[in-house]
């Protein structure tokens, strides 16, 4: 099986979300603020292989998807969106950070073995690092309307130990440094700004990581996914207009 941090996410939020996403495969349409957000990381990725930013946004907010999961919801205008991101990148290019790229959108899939055990899992682990750098730092892009807070703590702690550990799988090392590279998007008063969020991941980090991996493994294999929801996340969930479980 291959996991990812989305996927491993999505099972903690609820397991029956999971089992909507990915025994049954349905998708649903991007919200607004996911929308726009995959919009800049097409961007960034651009700017950060020395294209222009804006000709990635064009493309991510106006060609034709090949999935409902790729549009947005009724409703969501994307030359507003575009305004939006030509601000943002008129402010990045002067005042972003000064990353130098080594790999951009960098696609991996690497084993699961415990740092300290050396048990291994029958699955590996997918996905895709934003940005690393010459200097050896792990680079994940976000878009907010706001300044982060500790509300997401624990999801992005989860989501930092997973790409580090690809990391550390790949190049044999931890990385120099994991860091949010997060675009404030600003309003009408304030201008788009970039907060940069350090996060200190080490080797226990990436035990507790694993351990996660193992726990949710075993509960997607005893198939403990449809009848097992968790509500708490049901006003979230983007499966709640059919879900009979919700709350």
């Amino acid at each position: 099986m291959k996991l990812s941090i989305t996927k491993i996410n999505s099972f903690l939020d609820c397991p029956r979300k999971y089992w909507y996403m990915y025994d049954l495969k349905m998708g649903t349409p991007k919200s607004e603020g996911f929308f726009f957000g995959s919009a800049i990381h097409e961007g960034l990725e651009n700017f950060y292989n020395g294209k222009n930013p804006m000709e990635g946004v064009r493309q991510a907010l106006f060609s034709k998807k090949k999935s409902i999961k790729e549009e947005a919801k009724e409703g969501v205008d994307p030359y507003k969106l575009y305004k939006e991101a030509r601000r943002i990148f008129d402010i990045y290019k002067k005042k972003a950070p000064k990353y130098k790229p080594l790999l951009v959108e960098y696609r991996f899939e690497v084993e699961l073995i415990h740092p300290k055990t050396q048990k291994q899992l029958p699955a590996t682990l997918v996905g895709k690092i934003d940005l690393i750098t010459d200097k050896a730092e792990v680079i994940d892009h976000k878009t907010a309307s706001g300044s982060s807070s500790s509300f997401f703590e624990d999801k992005n702690t989860f989501q930092a130990s997973g790409y580090v550990y690809a990391y550390w799988k790949i190049f044999g090392k931890m990385p120099a440094g994991f860091i949010f590279n997060t675009i404030i998007k600003g309003n009408s008063k304030h201008e788009p700004r970039i907060e940069q969020n350090f996060v200190n991941i080490g080797l226990e980090h990436l035990c507790v990581f694993f351990n996660k991996c193992e726990d949710v493994l075993g509960k997607i294999t005893r198939e403990e996914t449809r009848d097992y929801p968790n509500t708490s996340h049901c006003r979230f969930c983007s499966f709640k207009d059919i879900c009979p479980k919700k709350i």
